[in-house]
Order: structure tokens, then sequence, then C-alpha cells
């Protein structure tokens, strides 16, 4: 089928022409005219198919011509930019895009103005619980990987928020995008949804497992691959000779990083690549360089790259922009890379199949998982073939890996709402609107989840009668004859979307509350909630983190427990509260990675998760300890940027982090009026300055530059717009 033959508008035909679509593939041929019918449709087909397509069609059509309003949810904050991306490539034709990925404690009204809002699950639910009146006007959804419904992270958020849509707007069109799962025809069930399974994929795919120099391919054929003692560089060998790119998935970070070092010298060989000075600075990192970001610079510039949660934001966007240009011939990460992210590769070499569990030691990941890594194998346009290979360390477990996963079909998927950790925030969020205002109600909201769709739902109303009485023992919650009514309190803590557990813990530090009290101690306090994460305590963490909790225990606003054993996940958040101190305190950055065995992403995702408690510590203060709101709003600023209170005003600068401002404020410019009056070319020359920044710095002051002028350079405007909207990361 051909996409001219849709019934679209020619405008839109046109674009979609000029972008290279002419051709439907058979899943899309099938799938497209049912979505711009305007039914409901879930679409279940294997990864790189392309699932997008039907997706921007409908909503395209929704909005061109039918003058609607389109909410696309997404899993991850990448993938909301990517797919804003791709849609704002339609903005000529008048359709405006928005992208809500950010504050969880707003309901974004500028929203309501965009034709199609993006938005994260987390999101997408603010903006539910904050009442969102725009919300009630979008009439089709689209839910891109659904399957990760089963998450037990994600999953619920996705669930609980399809659902409170499905309710408010009971006539809307809702497009599920997945994977192929078993129980596809369920998850269309729940969604009064028409469904469309295919295994068809544009670029043939085979799966196959590797040993002893052989490929053993699933259609019974056999390719020799001489491998030695190293099969994997021997398959990615194989790969970059033959013109193509791979992917390698392994289990651990320490494996990515391993394994991409000792091959770069050998990928070097093959041709490495250049990097920019641009280039570089994002890899080592920015405003600091570190150990890892060097590392990491080294291999990009031999060929490969390592990928894991563990490197920042900033650096896992450079190394996916050099594997998209070619540059990076192969990429060795952690399973994360696998789940949404358009990195497809001619061969995806899976080289571990277990992960390691702190309950269980190593075991199995899941079909579905490998699934979805195989499935990156195979670039439309750009490959003949596909070949996703996993290795076998003998015979046996050769047939073991052909039998578990080649030849296996995906698990399905399941509800992961009905734990009462789980259940406790959403509850409070249904109550807090109004979406439901009884026991009863609650149980009728989860009798139209997909919970409902597989379960029987034995033993929900004991969890959720055991969460609506904790929530009436904290007067989050008032109950009178029957009806249920969120306090103050409680509506405050749902809208800032924080664990109703957290909320306790930062109250009883609030109760806690001193004038002297320590630094250590507020971010301990923001550190014990159950939204941040702790880290792992090694051995050698014992003894200081004891020696810490004795000198403090008397200060801390949370007391240590006197069960002994919760006293090692006490330490562990104690072990955090020490790292953001060292952070505040202008530790360099690399002392802090090395001192506490963590990336930079640790770093910057506890920096984020603590922040955001400290802003709802700010909140509640204002109810339960109002002295103390100014001292914990300037701690939020001051773990956001990582600086001691002497730099506030001078980091909140684009472009200027904390190691630029320290060599400011250490070279006597120390205000925003030292900055208006300092000149130019003295600021330029300041290490890590340069004459672009110190321009762009004196721009936001509103200095007169009169007749100081630096020679030699050009600014780039869009570039520095481009600055302007960077994070708080983006040094």
């Amino acid at each position: 089928m051909r996409l001219e033959e849709l019934d679209i508008a020619d405008s839109l035909k046109e674009r979609f022409a000029s972008m290279g679509y002419v051709e439907l593939h058979p899943p899309q041929a099938e799938a497209a005219p049912l979505a711009l019918s305007g039914r409901s449709l879930v679409v279940a087909i294997p990864t790189a198919s392309g699932k997008s397509l039907i997706g921007y069609l409908a909503a395209l059509k929704h909005v061109h011509e039918m003058k609607g309003k389109v909410l696309y949810i997404v899993p991850l904050k990448a993938l909301a930019s990517e797919k804003g991306e791709e849609l704002r490539s339609f903005s000529s034709l008048g359709i405006k895009v928005a992208v809500a990925t950010g504050d969880l404690d707003s309901e974004d009204r500028k929203l309501g103005d965009a034709d199609i809002i993006v938005a994260t699950s987390e999101k997408a639910d603010s903006i539910l619980r904050h009442g969102g009146n725009w919300m009630s006007s979008v009439s089709l959804t689209i839910a891109d990987e659904v399957h990760l419904i089963h998450d037990p992270g994600r999953g619920p958020t996705l669930e609980v928020a399809l659902t409170k849509l499905m309710l408010m707007n009971p006539e809307m069109q809702v497009i599920a995008l997945s994977a192929t799962i078993s129980n596809a025809s369920m998850v269309a069930d729940w969604l009064k949804a028409e469904l469309v399974s295919s295994v068809w994929r544009p670029v043939p795919l085979r799966e196959g497992v590797y040993h002893d120099g052989e490929l053993w391919f699933s259609d019974n054929t056999r390719k020799g691959i001489d491998g030695g003692k190293e099969p994997v560089w021997a398959l990615v060998e194989d790969t970059v000779r033959e013109g193509g790119q791979s992917l390698v998935f392994v289990n651990s970070r320490r494996s990515t990083e391993s394994l991409a070092t000792k091959m770069a010298p050998k990928m070097r060989k093959l041709g490495g690549s250049r990097l920019d000075d641009d280039s570089r600075t994002v890899l080592e990192g920015e405003d600091e360089s570190t150990s890892v970001g060097r590392k990491l610079a080294a291999c990009v510039e031999a060929g490969v790259a390592f990928h894991h949660a563990g490197l920042s934001s900033e650096q896992r966007r450079a190394v996916e922009k050099g594997f998209r240009s070619g540059e990076v011939r192969c990429i060795v990460a952690t399973p994360t890379l696998a789940a949404g992210i358009n990195l497809p590769a001619r061969r995806v070499v899976v080289r571990d199949t277990t992960r390691f569990d702190s309950n269980n030691g190593n075991v199995p990941i899941s079909v579905m998982e490998v699934k979805q890594m195989c499935g990156r194998a195979g670039r439309p346009r750009y490959d003949p073939y596909g070949e996703a290979v996993l290795i076998a360390r003998n015979d046996r477990d050769r047939d073991h890996l052909i039998m578990t996963y080649i030849l296996a079909e995906s698990e399905m998927v399941f509800s992961k709402l009905g734990s009462e950790p789980v259940l406790r925030s959403h509850v409070l969020g249904l109550l807090a609107t109004s979406a439901a205002s009884s026991r009863e109600g609650i149980m009728s909201f989860l009798k139209s989840t997909f919970m409902a769709q597989h379960s029987e739902l034995l033993g929900l109303r004991e969890a959720v009668d055991n969460v609506v009485d904790f929530f009436l023992s904290e007067d989050m919650l008032h109950e009178t004859d029957g009806l249920l009514r969120t306090s103050f309190y409680g509506k405050r803590v749902s809208d800032m979307y924080i664990d109703p557990l957290s909320a306790v813990t930062l109250r009883r530090a609030l109760e806690s509350w001193k004038d002297d009290v320590e630094e250590l101690a507020v971010l301990h306090a923001a550190c014990s909630t159950t939204d941040v994460l702790s880290l792992y305590l090694r051995k050698a963490d014992y003894g200081p983190m004891e020696i810490l909790l004795d000198r403090m225990a008397e200060h801390l606003l949370i007391p240590p427990p006197e069960n002994l054993g919760e006293r090692e996940f006490f330490l562990a958040d104690l072990k955090v509260a020490k790292m953001l101190n060292e952070w505040i305190e202008e530790t360099e950055e690399e002392a802090i990675l090395d001192g506490f065995s963590v990336g930079p992403g640790d770093l910057r995702s506890r920096v984020e998760s603590v922040e955001w408690m400290l802003y709802a510590m700010g909140e509640l203060s204002g109810m339960f300890r109002p002295e103390a709101k100014d001292r914990i709003a300037r701690m939020r600023i001051r773990v956001s940027y990582g600086v001691k209170d002497e730099l506030l005003e001078l980091v909140r600068l684009r472009g200027v982090g904390r190691s630029r401002a320290r060599t400011m404020y250490d070279n006597g410019i120390r205000t925003l009026e030292d900055l208006k009056a300092v000149d130019v070319n003295r600021l330029s020359a300041l290490k890590g300055i340069g004459p672009k920044l110190a321009l762009s710095m004196k721009r936001q002051v509103g200095a007169d530059m009169g007749a100081q002028t630096i020679e030699d350079v050009t600014i780039d405007e869009d570039r520095e717009e481009r600055a302007g909207q960077s994070s708080l990361f983006d040094f």
C-alpha cells in the first residue's frame, strides 16, 4: 500500500513524501487505515517495524483535519525529546507541538495551547492531579511502548494515567504501540481496541547463538567466525569490516567500560574518528573533566563507546549521536539502551543473559528483554539484514539459549499496580482529585484498570483499606460517614507527586527542626525518603559511616532506628547525604565519583531527586515549620548547582557551572554588578570561560559593551539560544 492512498490531507501526504515515506510496510498498511478512521487500536509488532509512523499519521490527521488535541505518552524523557523533535517537523502546517517532562508540581496551563503534547507518563499523571482543564479536551491518546506496563517502576503510572483519561473522556480514541507480547489481545480488550499483531520486519532478522567459532541460526544455517578467546570482538570486527555497526549488551556498568576500553585499540586500527573540542568537552564531563569521561572520550575517538545509566544525560546523548552519524561503530551497553531509544545496528550481540540480584545472585533475564535487545538488529534503509547473536559458553549452554530465548515467545505482561507501596501514591492521587471519594469509589476505579483484566483482585480491598487507614493516621485524609476527603496536607503531597511515605519522613524532620541544624542533617532527611535511591554500602564504608553516625546521631532530624536490621539502610541513606554534602561544599566531582564509587549519572540522579525532596520539604515547612523555609530554599539551590552559598548569584547564569563560578569568584568577580563592570577581555581570559561565553554572560547581565570588543569571535545566536534552554547540568 502506498502512503498516498491513505485518507489524509494532500498537505500531509506531500510532507511525508518529502521525508521519504512512500510505501507502507504490511503492518502499517493494516493498522494505518484503522487508526485514521478513529478506532482505538493496539499495534503489537517487532521493534524497528514502523510503529511510530502509525501514531504520527493518526495524530497529525486528528489535529490538521479534525482540530482535535493529542496526548502522546512515552516512558522516557529522552524518547519525549526524540518524538517531539520529529513531530515538530510538521510545524510548517500550523501544528503546535509541546514536550512536557519537567516540573511535576504544575498543571502547565501553557500546554493547553498546543495541538500535540508529548509527555512522560509521570508528567501526564501529574497534570491530571493538578486538574489541567485541557486534559478533558484530549480526543486522542497515543501510548508508546505500552508493553512497559509490566515494569514495576513505570508501569503502574502509565496504567493509572490511561485509566483516568479513558474515564474522563469516554469517546477518546486510544492508540497503544507495543512490542510483540503474548497477551496483546488482553491489552486490547482493556483499552476496548482492535488489535493489529505481526512478526513482520522491514529488515530480515536472523537470531542465533555463537559458540566455538560458529554461529548457529534459528533457520538452521551456520556461519563460521574465528573468535578464539574473544568472541565478542570477533563478532564486532566481522560486522565493522563488512561496513556495519554493532550493539553489544552486557549486564553491568563495569563490564560496559572494561569491554569498550579493551576493544578500543583494535577498533582504532579499523579507523578511528576525530573528536572536535566541543564533543570532547561533553564526553569528558562538561564543566569538570572526570576519569570516566576521559575514558569515554578516548573510546569514542577509537570508534567504540560504552553507554549506561552512570553516565550523564549529555554524555549518553553524545554517544548516541556519534553512533547515528557512523563515527561510533560499536556501543557496549547495559540493557536499558534497548528500551525505546531508536539506535538500530546491523548486528546485536547479547553477551550476558543473567543479571545480579542482591537477594538471589545471578538470575536469568526475561525473554521479552532479550527480544527487545535483538530487535535492535537491522537498520532500515541501511542494512540488507540484521543479526542478533547470543554467546554460549559450551554446547549445552548453546542448546539452552536456543530453546529459552531464540525459539521462545515473549512473556505475557501483567499489571504491577496491586502492591501497597504502589497503591499508596496513586490512591491518594485519586482522592485528591475527587476521582474517588470513598473506599468503594477507589475499588470501582481499580476495576477499570488493566489489573482487573487479568486478576480477580483478591486481597486488593484489604490493601486499599490499609492504605486509606495509613492516610487517616497521618492526617492526610478525613473520613465522614464513609466519605473520604483529603486534608490540605494530603492534597499538597499528591500535587507534589511524591510518595506519601516520603512526606511523612519530611514532616518528622520538620517537627525536629532546630535553628542551628547542620546541612548534613537536612540532606540526610531528604535522603531518608523513599523517593531517593540509596547507595550500596561497600565493606570499606561501614567503619566511616558508623563513625559519622556516632558524631551526628544527636543532630540528625531523622533518628537512627532501634531495630538493628534497619541500621544498614539508615547508613546507606547517610552515605548519600555525605556524598551530597561534599557536592555542595564544592569537592571536585572526580574526587566524589572516586570516593563513593559512582558514575556522573548516579551523582546527578541523586542531585535531582534530593533537590525535589528539598522542594517538597520547603513546601511542607509552610505547614509545619515556617521558619525553616528560607534555609531549605537556599539548600535546594545549592544542591542543584553543587556550590557553597557565596556562589548562588553567579551560578544561575546560563553556561556557568560550579567550576566557572568558582574561578570568577576567586578572581574578584563575585556579584552580577562585578560581572557587569569587568572588562570582557579579562573575563574571556579566565580558565574555562573563553570569548563566546564571556560575551554571553555580559549580555545576560545587560552590560553596556561600549568600545569593548573581542577579536576574531563570531557568536552563533542559535547555539546560544539552545544553551539557554539547557538543564542544570549543561554547564
